[in-house]
C-alpha cells in the first residue's frame, strides 16, 4: 500500500474510536506508522484520551504508534501535523448530515487537506481489528486527475485484496473507452466490474455503490483545473456530504515524498511551494521547481511517460528536470 504513514484524528468519542480501529487496521495491513492526534481546547484529561487511543492501536497490532497532543482547532492541527510528518492519509470520523465536531473537521479536511482523507461513517465502524470493506468503488471520468485517484484506489484494493467496481457516468461509448483504458493501466490482477451509467454524477455514483454493496468510495478531490468533466464540478463535495458509507478523497494534484517509490516522480508541497520531486532508482531524491520555465504553469508527473509535463503549452521535462520537449528552453531549476 502506498501509505507509509497514516494519521488518525480523535476526540475521544465512540465514533472516533471506530474510525481509529479502521486506521489501525489499515496501518497494520500496510506496515505503516500510525500517528494519533488529539487536539484540545483545555488540557484537562487530554493525555488520558490520547493514551487510550494509542493503547487501542497497539492492542490492534500496530507496531509503530506515535501519539501527538496538540492545542488548537482540530482541522488546523491535523493539517499541521500531516505536513510536518509527511503523512499520506488522514483518517477521521464523519458521516452524512453530522454536525459533531469531527464531522465538521472531516468536511474542512476534504476541502483544504493537502493529504488523502478517509472519512469513516458510523455504519462501518468496527472495533474488532478487521478491515470492514468487501468491495471498493472507483469513480472515473477519464481526466488525468481521475486517473490519479484510480491509481490510488487500485493500489489500496490490491493491498487489501478487495474487488473493485469501476463506474463512469456519461455516454456509453465514451465510458467503455475510458474504463477499458483505466483497467489496462491500473487494474493489474484486481477483479473489476465495470458500470457505465447516465444521470446526475453524484446520484449515480452513490446509487451504484449501494447496488454493488461497495463499502468504500474513492473519488478525486476538488481544486483541479484543465478538463471539463464531472470531477471539476461539485461532484466530490456532493459525494462526501451525502454518502452513507466511507469515502476516500484522493489528493490528485500533489503527493508526499513518503509515497514515492524508486523511479517515481510527483508534485509535492514544501513550505507552501510546489516542487517537482523524483526519487531515482538509487533512492536519491531530486527536487526542482514545479513551475514550467516557459510561462510558469505548474507541471505534472505523467506516470506513463515518466516525464514532468506542462498542461498549458506541452513542454516536457525529464525526471531530473532536463528539457525533453519545448517550447520551454531551460531545465526546471533545482529547489
Amino acid at each position: 500500500m502506498a501509505y507509509k504513514r497514516i494519521l488518525f484524528g480523535t476526540d475521544g468519542s465512540s465514533r472516533a474510536a471506530g474510525a481509529g480501529a479502521i486506521a489501525a487496521a489499515l496501518a497494520r495491513a500496510g506496515s505503516a506508522e500510525l500517528v494519533i492526534v488529539y487536539s484540545y481546547e483545555r488540557p484537562e484529561g487530554a493525555q488520558a484520551v490520547l493514551d487510550i487511543a494509542a493503547e487501542a492501536a497497539t492492542a490492534a497490532g500496530v507496531r509503530r504508534v506515535t501519539p501527538e497532543l496538540r492545542g488548537g482547532r482540530p482541522a488546523d492541527v491535523l493539517i499541521e501535523v500531516a505536513e510536518a510528518r509527511d503523512v499520506g492519509l488522514v483518517v477521521v470520523s464523519g458521516g452524512r448530515g453530522q454536525s459533531h465536531e469531527l464531522g465538521i473537521v472531516a468536511q474542512r479536511l476534504s476541502h483544504r487537506g493537502p493529504r488523502d482523507v478517509l472519512i469513516v461513517s458510523e455504519r462501518t465502524h468496527r472495533a474488532d481489528g478487521d478491515i470492514p470493506y468487501h468491495r471498493l468503488l472507483i469513480a472515473t471520468d477519464g481526466s488525468a486527475t481521475a486517473d490519479r485517484a484510480a491509481r490510488k484506489g487500485y493500489d489500496l484494493a490490491e493491498s487489501l485484496q478487495l474487488p473493485v467496481t469501476l463506474v463512469f457516468v456519461g455516454h456509453p461509448v465514451t465510458g467503455k473507452l475510458i474504463t477499458d483504458d483505466t483497467m489496462a493501466i491500473y487494474a493489474g490482477d484486481v477483479p473489476t466490474d465495470v458500470v457505465v451509467t447516465r444521470g446526475d454524477p453524484a446520484d449515480s455514483i452513490l446509487a451504484v455503490a449501494a447496488e454493488t454493496y461497495s463499502d468504500l468510495v474513492v473519488v478525486g478531490n476538488k481544486g483541479m483545473t484543465g478538463a471539463k468533466r464531472f470531477f471539476l464540478s461539485s461532484v466530490p463535495e456532493e459525494v462526501v456530504d451525502r454518502a452513507d458509507r466511507d469515502v476516500l478523497i484522493a489528493r490528485t494534484v500533489t503527493q508526499v515524498t513518503s509515497e514515492l517509490a524508486p523511479g517515481d516522480g510527483g508534485i509535492i508541497v514544501q513550505a507552501g511551494e510546489k516542487l517537482a520531486a523524483y526519487l531515482d532508482p538509487a533512492g536519491e531524491m531530486h527536487l526542482m521547481s514545479a513551475r514550467c520555465t516557459h510561462l510558469g504553469c505548474t507541471v505534472a508527473w505523467n506516470a506513463a511517460t515518466r516525464l514532468f509535463e506542462c498542461p498549458c503549452h506541452g513542454s516536457k521535462f525529464g525526471p531530473t528536470g532536463e528539457v525533453v520537449n519545448g517550447p520551454a528552453a531551460r531545465a526546471l531549476p533545482p529547489a
